[in-house]
């Protein structure tokens, strides 16, 4: 007789748990820099987005809530299909490619001082790491 092996699956609700806390810090501490930043001359009007809009507060909290959405999603449908170690291994490999990708962003940014360009850097990471390591805990 076989033995049933139990596989246990992580629901939405507990994910959903750990990206909305891991987000809503990130925004709160990307917020923060952004102000400090901003109170520092890094954010001038005339450096301008590949979109043609300066970064402003509603542009960081903007890309935190959908890269937080779009994470928990993913982080949810990887647990869904896959087992729970081979989701975290999988999330993580994505996660940093992701953020590798992210890191040249900023780089685009028409007329940007080089302190705004590193901030920006240090808010994908904050964000990114707030998010890998809350889903990567759920």
């Amino acid at each position: 007789m076989a033995a049933k092996t139990e596989i246990q699956k992580l629901g939405f609700g507990r994910i959903a748990r750990q990206g909305v806390i891991a987000g809503v810090g990130a925004i709160v501490v990307n917020a923060i820099l952004f102000f400090i930043g901003s109170a520092m001359g890094a954010f001038p009007a005339d450096a301008l987005t590949p979109m043609g809009v300066p970064v402003d507060i509603m542009a960081v909290v903007g890309f935190s809530v959908v890269s937080t959405i779009a994470a928990i999603v993913l982080c949810f449908l990887l647990h869904r299909f896959l087992s729970v170690e081979r989701a975290k291994q999988v999330f993580l490999i994505l996660a940093v490619l992701v953020l590798v990708g992210m890191a040249f962003n900023p780089l685009g940014i028409a007329n940007a001082p080089i302190l705004q360009i590193v901030l920006l850097e240090v808010m994908h990471l904050v964000l990114g790491g707030a998010l890998v390591y809350n889903l990567l805990k759920a």
